[in-house]
């Protein structure tokens, strides 16, 4: 299966394959969204980091086609890095992410305050979503609750490679995952309305595991053309981060 992008030494080749649903010519904030979340986990660093933080600003559609990276380390400890990487189309920058790492240890937690692990079933009812196009075209999903009209719990499973050179992480599947907050939490009519969000901010509490992920989404909208999605992000052994999204809301 063709990836999303083809990677080159300092740039991608951005595939139509991840066309998003306002504009066959641009990505879905998925793609990019992964595509930054694999450059991080590759980062060098002095000890063991896990990723905790992703904030990915799209400052311009991302178009498909080339895309020059950019990335820069700009705080090096052992206990934190942050970095900085930027995604370029035409001489003209898309995408300005942050990224916060915090290094790996092992604690012995008292019970009262350790995660729980909870273990789900990944549920049999298929999700067809209304804008099957481009990069929804490789995502099976699958719901706990059809009827439900708010606050939607989806699992997700992207099957197209996102890299033609690496396999897909679980951190890759949930960055991607994360930016479907404004089409599953937003009770708007898709056809009369639109709501692209303009960034996307992941936190994560420890290292997601598998190849499905689950939503739960929800949204506030202001009549003063604003709006906030956000949800919870779990694995089969329970939930393990958040996501949250700043969306333009406008009338078609």
């Amino acid at each position: 299966m063709e990836p999303y992008f083809y990677r080159k030494e300092d740039s991608v080749i951005a595939t139509e394959n991840g066309a998003g649903p306002w504009d066959p010519r641009m990505l879905h904030g998925g793609a990019p969204s992964a595509l930054i979340a694999s450059i991080v986990e590759d980062l060098p660093s002095e000890v063991p980091m896990s990723v905790t933080r992703l904030t990915i600003d799209l400052q311009r559609p991302v178009p498909v086609g080339p895309l020059d990276i950019e990335v820069n380390i700009t705080r090096e400890g052992r206990n934190i890095q942050t970095s900085e990487i930027i995604l370029s189309a035409n001489g003209k920058q898309v995408v300005r992410a942050a990224a916060l790492r915090i290094r790996k240890t092992e604690l012995e937690l008292p019970a009262e305050v350790a995660m729980p692990d909870i273990a789900s079933q990944i549920p049999e009812t298929p999700l067809e979503f209304p804008l099957s196009v481009g990069f929804n075209t490789a995502v099976e999903m699958r719901t706990e609750d059809p009827n439900a009209t708010s606050r939607k719990a989806v699992w997700f499973h992207i099957k197209r490679p996102f890299l033609d050179t690496r396999a897909t992480t679980p951190l890759m599947r949930a960055a991607a995952t994360g930016d479907y907050c404004n089409g599953f939490g937003s009770s708007l009519n898709f056809q009369e309305w639109t709501y692209i969000n303009a960034d996307l901010t992941l936190h994560f509490v420890r290292e997601p595991v598998g190849e499905w992920i689950k939503l739960e989404a929800n949204s506030w909208i202001s009549p003063d053309g604003r709006g906030l999605g956000f949800g919870e992000l779990s694995d089969q052994h329970g939930p393990f981060g958040r996501a949250v999204q700043s969306l333009v809301i406008a009338k078609r």
